[in-house]
């Protein structure tokens, strides 16, 4: 076998397993800032991990939820997902982000139901999701109950992030009624 045959039987091999080109996110440089920014499908970790993004378990731990809030959040939030589009450059997102983290946590909420996604300042991540979903702020925390949207949080919350999250969850489970 020459070696042009095992270059294009490696490729072959690399695309069937989708190693390559399956990159989930990148690290771009914001022109704004020339920090880093990420894009793409992320996860709460992707950010723990990211050097330029110390605000988060600054701000994660710096939160005090509403316990109250948490103990319903608890009985009443499994059947739900949240889809998330951040910037990790967005004060409203270094604000809101972290304390939707840490209601997740304290509410035992599993972090696999939260499907996340970094944009940049035109408010797009890296394939059509920001279109899919009509995103025009960050952060934005769409709550589903399997393909149905729910409600939004949209850049800032009415009370606070756990309150608002029940009371979306319990106007739709009042509606099911």
């Amino acid at each position: 076998m020459n070696s042009m045959s095992k270059y294009v039987l490696m490729l072959g091999l690399a695309l069937f397993s989708g190693n390559v080109f399956a990159q989930d996110f990148v690290r771009e440089i914001d022109k704004k800032t020339e920090k880093v920014l990420l894009r793409g499908k992320i996860t709460f970790e992707d950010i723990r991990e990211e050097t330029t993004c110390s605000w988060f378990d600054k701000n994660a731990n710096i939160y005090k939820p509403n316990q109250a809030a948490i103990d319903v959040l608890e009985e009443v939030a499994k059947p739900y997902r949240f889809v998330v589009f951040a910037g990790t450059w967005c004060g409203d997102t270094k604000d809101l982000l972290p304390k939707f983290y840490k209601v997740l946590k304290v509410s035992g909420i599993d972090l696999h139901s939260v499907e996340m996604y970094g944009v940049n300042r035109q408010k797009e991540a890296l394939n059509i999701e920001h279109t899919l979903y009509n995103i025009g702020f960050v952060p934005t925390i769409i709550i589903m109950q399997q393909a149905r949207e729910v409600g939004r949080i949209v850049e800032t919350v009415e009370s606070s992030i756990e309150e608002d999250l029940l009371r979306i969850i319990e106007k739709d489970a009042a509606r099911k009624k």
